[in-house]
């Protein structure tokens, strides 16, 4: 059996491997096509960690949300266009999106307006710019759905793969 690391600066695939109760050989037989050496490289930095990887030990570790880590983190388009999400209990997402829904439906009339004429005037900048902050609120809570969903399946709390239709 492996020993636990006593690294100081983990990254956040070992931090997520090891709150898994998994030495790198035991995850390496979970992760088809990573060697316990490999995994270390990856660990540790030591080498490029492909977003190939992150699917896989995502997958295995079951903790789709390494995958929204390493777009918000370590890609370059990823960081400038993927929002960080955080996980989140059901009934808050759903209160988020609601909540968000509400506002956008209220909005839809200033935005009618804004767009009818098909450009934005100088008086009308700030409130396109306060509508695009709203939708992308509400993208992100429909993100961290997703992601809760995700985990949900991988840990057997939803049986069924809707994610799929």
């Amino acid at each position: 059996m492996g020993r636990k690391s006593i690294r100081k600066n983990k990254s956040v695939y070992m931090i997520t491997r090891e709150s898994k109760g998994l030495t790198r050989e035991q995850a390496s037989e979970a992760i088809d096509g990573i060697s316990p050496s490999r995994l270390e490289k990856l660990e540790s930095y030591r080498t490029t960690v492909q977003p190939e990887d992150v699917v896989m030990m995502a997958r295995a570790y079951k903790e789709p949300g390494l995958c929204n880590y390493y777009c918000t983190h370590e890609c370059a388009i990823g960081r400038k266009n993927t929002p960080q999400l955080e996980e989140k209990e059901l009934p808050q997402i759903a209160i988020e999106m609601v909540n968000g829904i509400g506002r956008v439906y209220e909005a839809r009339e200033q935005l009618l307006h804004i767009a009818e004429d098909g450009t934005v005037t100088e008086d009308e900048y700030e409130g396109f710019t306060d509508l695009i902050q709203m939708i992308d609120r509400l993208v992100v809570s429909a993100q961290t759905l997703k992601l809760w969903l995700e985990k949900a399946q991988a840990t057997g709390e939803v049986e069924e793969d809707l994610t799929s239709r």
